[in-house]
C-alpha cells in the first residue's frame, strides 16, 4: 500500500488531521495499526490546548433507555464535525454510559465522578483526532414519565411532565417549547425579584404619566403579565393560531409540571 493510500486510510478510520495522520504514520514507521494508536495517545495530551474554542455545534437527544429517560448535548466547533459518523458514534458511546448512571442527572455535575472522567477521557480522545475542541454540554437522567420530543436535525429536545391530558397535546407543548424557548409553565413560578422589579419600573411610569393613584396597581398587573407572556409557557401566543394562548388549547384536565429543553444554542 502506498504511502497516499496509508494516509487516505488512516485519515478515514480516525478523522484525524492531514498533518496529524502523517506524522503518526511517520512515527508508526507505515503501520497503519500503530499509527491509530499514536493518535489515539496524542488525543488527551493535545486537548488542552483546544479547551478555549468556542463549540456552537454538536447533537442534541433525548431516549428511552434503560428505563430511563436520557439525554447527552455533545458540543464540537463545526457542523462538518457533528454531521461526521464517527461524532455520532461517539455520541452514541457516551449516551450509553449516561444511561448506566443510578441517580437523577439534571447537570453534568450531578455525574459519578469516575463515570465523568471515563467519558470525559473518550471526547478528549476524539478531540485529538479531528482536531477540535469538544464538551460535554448538557446532560439528563431521569426515571420520571414525560413526553419525549426530539426535533429534526438533532439541535434540541424538549420533554413535557404532565398528568392526564394525551399525548397528542403533550407533543404540541413540546413543540411550542422546542419553538419559543419560554423560562416558566405558569406566571406563578416567575422569580419573585423579577416582578418586585418590573412593579417598580412600572409604577414610576405610570405615576409620572400621572395615572390616578387608585388605578395604578391593576394597570401594573396587566403590564406586568404582558411583559412576561412571551417567558410563561401557558400564556404565549400558540404557535399554530396566534389569536389563542397555550393554556386555551389544551384539555381542561391537563395539568403540566414542567418542561425541559436541551439546545446546542439555548
Amino acid at each position: 500500500m502506498s504511502n497516499i493510500e496509508l494516509l487516505k486510510q488512516l485519515r478515514e478510520l480516525t478523522f484525524a488531521p492531514i498533518k496529524d495522520c502523517k506524522e503518526a504514520l511517520a512515527e508508526a514507521g507505515d503501520d497503519l495499526e500503530k499509527a491509530q494508536e499514536v493518535l489515539k495517545k496524542k488525543g488527551i495530551a493535545k486537548a488542552g490546548s483546544r479547551t478555549e474554542r468556542e463549540t456552537k455545534e454538536g447533537i442534541v437527544k433525548v431516549v428511552e433507555k434503560n428505563g430511563k429517560i436520557v439525554g447527552l448535548k455533545l458540543l464540537c466547533e463545526t457542523d462538518f464535525v457533528a454531521k461526521n459518523e464517527n461524532f455520532q458514534v461517539l455520541f452514541d458511546s457516551v449516551l450509553s454510559q449516561i444511561a448506566e448512571s443510578d441517580k437523577e442527572v439534571l447537570v453534568v455535575e450531578d455525574l459519578d465522578p469516575a463515570l465523568f472522567e471515563k467519558i470525559d477521557n473518550e471526547v478528549k480522545e476524539f478531540m485529538g483526532k479531528t482536531g477540535e475542541n469538544m464538551k460535554i454540554g448538557g446532560v439528563l437522567v431521569t426515571t420520571q414519565d414525560a413526553f419525549v420530543y426530539n426535533h429534526p436535525g438533532n439541535r434540541v429536545s424538549s420533554l413535557i411532565f404532565f398528568e392526564w391530558g394525551n399525548d397528542e397535546a403533550a407533543k404540541e407543548l413540546a413543540l411550542q417549547v422546542t419553538a419559543m424557548n419560554p423560562a416558566y409553565v405558569h406566571f406563578g413560578e416567575v422569580d419573585k425579584d423579577e416582578i418586585a422589579k418590573l412593579t417598580e419600573e412600572f409604577t414610576a411610569e405610570l405615576k409620572a404619566a400621572g395615572k390616578p393613584e387608585a388605578m395604578i396597581a391593576q394597570i401594573v398587573e396587566g403590564k406586568i403579565k404582558k411583559a412576561l407572556a412571551d417567558n410563561v409557557l401557558m400564556e404565549q401566543e400558540y404557535i399554530r393560531d396566534g389569536s389563542k394562548k397555550v393554556k386555551e388549547v389544551l384539555p381542561a384536565d391537563m395539568k403540566v409540571h414542567k418542561f425541559i429543553r436541551i439546545a446546542i444554542w439555548s
